[in-house]
């Protein structure tokens, strides 16, 4: 029975609803007699006191299409402020008749008491601000939306969506709207992560960093996510390795260009220029203390042979110089790993592109060296590196057994012609 219920009713309101709205448009009121200007006066003269008859006969008088008349509405909000000072929206309704009357002070102070009912209030900072802009006021409109982005952050992406199209400069924001607090800073940077704005994201980081504030490591994650989807990576790596001197974490070295190339760091930061792992249906991924190449633990992958996997989860963005040469190797070992496309390692370039993979393993092998090597182009930033396997099309193609991967090497190759002295 109460199954029924629910539908029965969206029925009747959805019915309700039509009927209410065919009313309207016959000209008819279903609700009792439709409102007019004599019986909102005969209400006004019946309660004295009642500012809402008073203010609806000046909605009145400005919507009446037939016959507008700004400054009749304006003498009843005036008569519905003096019966309730206290109610934001007849200050700024009256505020809204002065300003299509031309009456730009009268405007002003009316929208000054509307701030005065409420001065933290969001509806009557936005109202005001808005105003402000269309009187073509920008400045006395920037304190009103400034209260916002440090009172209202869930709302900020309207500001800033506001003031994009009234400056199309970001920089105002920055430097006029923006309240100089750390929390304000990462709010319009999300927003511009978002718009994917890399000058401004970059100018913002900045001043950010120049007023002393210190991002947090999931800040400066996202940041450097950023900027190496951008092809920024020789600026998100000295982000990146500032960070890492901050929090006392090694920083790579010539010796290895890999961070945690031998997965013995608990903590793994899942973005930058650290490892980062990703879920795939079909394989699951983990640190392993049982067997290790080097040190305590390696990382495992273990396939479930029910999907043939495009595996590339398993990844880690590396900066590189240009034009110069390197050498990747890791230790791999694997068990029952089957189908004919096996587990590799690969770099792949970002920016200008290059490629290079090491020998696919298959079936059982104890810990065994692969490796490959690469030059990097003329203007290469870096790449990336990830443990790959290749989905295909043959008739064994569900990938079963396990692989572990330990001690992944990146080092420069320095005895060629582009050694540095």
């Amino acid at each position: 029975m109460r199954s029924l219920i629910s539908p029965l009713l969206i029925l009747f309101l959805a019915f309700l609803s039509g009927f209410y709205v065919l009313c309207l448009w016959r000209g008819t009121y279903p609700y009792g007699p439709v409102p007019s200007s004599e019986r909102l006066l005969e209400a006004s003269r019946s309660a004295p006191l009642n500012p809402d008859p008073h203010y609806r006969l000046g909605l009145f008088h400005l919507l009446d299409f037939d016959s507008i008349q700004p400054a009749k509405a304006a003498e009843f909000f005036c008569q519905a402020v003096e019966r309730n000072p206290l109610e934001m929206e007849y200050w700024t309704g009256l505020a809204k008749i002065f300003q299509r009357m031309g009456e730009e002070e009268a405007s002003e102070k009316a929208l000054r008491n509307a701030i005065l009912v409420f001065p933290t209030g969001y509806r009557a900072r936005w109202t005001v601000g808005n105003l402000f802009l269309q009187q073509g006021q920008p400045a006395k409109a920037i304190p009103h939306f400034s209260h916002l982005l440090a009172h209202y952050p869930d709302q900020s992406d309207m500001v800033y969506d506001i003031w994009g199209k009234v400056t199309g400069d970001p920089e105002f924001i920055l430097e006029n709207l923006i309240p100089r607090e750390p929390s304000a800073y990462t709010q319009f940077l999300s927003y511009l992560y978002r718009a994917g704005d890399k000058e401004a994201v970059k100018k913002v980081w900045e001043r950010r960093a120049s007023l002393g504030y210190k991002a947090k490591s999931p800040e400066s994650i996202r940041h450097m996510d950023f900027l190496i989807s951008h092809g920024e990576l020789n600026e998100a790596y000295r982000i990146f390795e500032a960070s890492l001197k901050e929090e006392g974490r090694p920083v790579p070295s010539r010796e290895n260009l890999i961070v945690n190339g031998g997965f013995e760091m608990d903590r793994v930061l899942g973005g930058g220029f650290d490892w980062k792992i990703e879920a795939v249906r079909g394989a699951e991924v983990a640190f392993d203390r049982t067997f290790a190449r080097e040190g305590e633990r390696s990382l495992k992958i273990f396939f479930d042979g029910k999907e043939n996997v495009d595996f590339s989860q398993v990844y880690q963005f590396v900066s590189l110089k240009p034009s110069r040469k390197y050498s990747l190797r890791a230790h791999l070992k694997t068990k029952a790993l089957t189908t004919q496309n096996g587990v590799k390692l690969e770099i792949v370039g970002i920016g200008p592109a290059f490629y290079q993979a090491s020998e696919p393993l298959i079936g059982d092998n104890d810990w065994k060296e692969v490796s490959l090597s690469f030059e990097t182009p003329p203007q290469s930033q870096g790449g990336v590196v990830k443990v790959r396997r290749e989905r295909t099309d043959k008739f064994d193609r569900f990938i079963s057994g396990t692989v572990w991967i330990d001690n992944v090497r990146l080092v420069e190759d320095r005895r060629g012609k582009h050694a540095e002295s």
